[in-house]
């Protein structure tokens, strides 16, 4: 039976729980390094990370691709705060290390291959990609055509005339934990099992069920492991939302939870336990800069702390904001200065919880709410992205609407649903903010200090409530929120190079062209390859 996979709250939308940084390029591709480093058994020796095309490779290190390559190889997740010492520690472990381009055309174009040793000589490879909100897929594992997405726990076994009966054994002791079971055959007609689990089995039980076999485990990356028995996707139009809600005689909010109860399993205590989780995290994230005093906080060649402006400017009593609007602007400021080990929560980009849940605390605040509404619009927000995630390229893909305009969509939902408002009334401030977006170019800047993205990430903050106010005073935007995400899909499927690609937006100015020799000479010296010491 083929897997049921569609797009999760705790996976694709509010998710991964990481460093601050991008979710696509940071996130993901450390998971894709993760990923790698399963190939081998022992410890790192030396690796290669190459790119299938030269654009990719000219922007390495603006969102710090380049650690996370490193620190997942080393086995780091997501929050881990060493994925920002990825380059030193590697160092220090002797791990030779190159980045480079492939000198052949491969139809993975977006896609990055890694070839690896470790200290006993065994090798390894594999070829995949993040392919946004930190997700991933492999397209190859150690020469074999082997698609996985990071959501099972895997385990490779290499065939031979000997092997299967004890394939046989291992499969029937995991019993209902195996998910899928698939052979592969590499370029050479040498065939290898691939089984997918929903439960980790243990190294020893490996090394005795496999004993004599070439096997290797590859353990699940994300939070929601996929299991035997997943239900179909409960609804993919806020529509069907509203009407499975009436159906089943139960709230709005409630018929989210029951969505992400189809898809993970979970009860109903684990899945709110999560989200409750999720919003301590955001809350941290979003007072980090006034809990260290802001001033103290240090720039980087990359990024500079740009609520130390802010905040001088406000305290100078010069602000033109009205108070709510004032109190999203200080926490996105915070959600922007991307501190090392300040957690975070992406939605839908990298820092996009962040961003949303500034509006929703400046309006819990405001208006008095209790926190238990507050996770209410956290779920709500996790189900528009799942539809979002559903019927469109939810990404830089589909240009900046895909990102800050998605989390503009998803903090308007969620605020309209903290001051009252119904199902109705959150697709339509959805919709709304959709609206507003559409066509905006995803063009961050290589070595560009944030921008374009800075100016549009706080405004996905800042208007969030008003398109909360419009739908609560009766504004009904005509078109439904699936029918907007249409419309990204068609902008992107007509005007792709003009809303996304390196040369779309700002990326074709003259400063743009600068920014990337600063990165490519600058902040990228020195880091593009490290060859170990070899012990005498």
């Amino acid at each position: 039976m083929a897997k049921i996979f569609y797009p999760d709250f705790f996976n694709d939308i509010l998710g991964p729980v990481m460093q601050p940084g991008s979710s696509t390029s940071f996130a993901g591709n450390s998971r894709v390094g993760h990923a790698a480093s399963f190939t081998v058994k022992g410890p790192l020796k030396s690796v290669k990370i190459r790119f299938f095309s030269e654009g990719q490779f000219r922007r390495l290190g603006n969102m710090m691709e380049d650690r996370a390559f490193l620190g997942g190889l080393q086995g780091f997740w997501t929050d881990d705060e060493r994925l920002f010492q990825a380059h030193e520690l590697a160092r220090e472990k002797g791990i030779s290390y190159e980045f480079g381009v492939l000198d052949h055309d491969n139809s993975h174009d977006k896609a990055v291959r890694f070839d690896l040793e470790d200290h006993q000589g065994i090798k390894g490879s594999l070829i995949g990609s993040s392919v946004g909100g930190g997700m991933i897929e492999v397209l190859e594992i150690n020469g074999f055509p082997i698609l996985w997405r990071g959501d099972t726990h895997g385990v490779l076994i290499i065939r031979d005339s000997s092997s299967q009966p004890k394939i046989d054994a291992f499969i029937a002791a995991q019993g209902d934990a195996v998910v899928e079971n698939n052979i592969f055959k590499n370029a050479v007609g040498r065939e290898a099992s691939f089984i997918e689990l929903s439960a980790l089995p243990t190294e020893s039980l490996l090394e005795k069920s496999l004993a004599d076999t070439n096997w290797r485990l590859f353990q699940a990356l994300l939070p929601v492991v996929t299991f035997k028995g997943r239900k179909p996707q409960l609804f993919r139009t806020v529509d069907e939302w509203i009407a499975y809600a009436k159906d089943k005689g139960i709230s709005f909010v409630q018929a989210a939870i029951e969505y992400e109860k189809a898809f993970s399993g979970w009860d109903d205590a684990k899945i709110w336990d999560y989200f409750k989780k999720l919003r301590e995290i955001l809350f941290h994230q979003i007072h980090a800069l006034e809990d260290r005093g802001t001033y103290p906080v240090a720039d980087t060649p990359l990024l500079p702390v740009y609520g130390k402006f802010w905040k001088t400017y406000k305290d100078a009593g010069k602000s033109l904001q009205d108070p709510l609007t004032s109190r999203i602007m200080d926490y996105a400021f915070s959600t922007n200065a991307k501190i090392p080990g300040v957690k975070i929560v992406p939605g839908p980009m990298g820092t996009g919880g962040g961003y949303l849940f500034s509006a929703l605390e400046a309006v819990r605040e405001a208006r008095g709410l209790s926190v238990e509404k507050q996770i209410e619009g956290l779920a709500i927000a996790a189900g528009l992205g799942a539809i979002a995630y559903s019927n469109c390229h939810c990404s830089g893909a589909s240009g900046c609407v895909g990102e800050s305009g998605m989390c503009c969509a998803m903090g308007s939902g969620a605020v309209t649903w903290m001051a009252g408002g119904t199902g109705e009334q959150v697709q339509w401030a959805a919709s709304m903010a959709l609206q507003a977006n559409i066509g905006i170019p995803c063009d961050p800047i290589p070595g560009g200090l944030e921008f374009p993205c800075l100016t549009r990430t706080v405004r996905s903050a800042v208007t969030a409530p008003l398109y909360a106010d419009m739908a609560l005073a009766g504004i009904d935007p005509l078109i439904p929120f699936h029918e907007m995400l249409t419309v990204i899909e068609h902008t992107r499927a007509l005007y792709g190079p003009a809303v996304t690609g390196p040369g779309c937006g700002a990326c074709g100015t003259e400063t743009a062209e600068r920014c990337g020799r600063f990165l490519r000479e600058e902040v990228m010296e020195g880091k593009l390859k490290w060859e170990a010491e070899v012990s005498a």
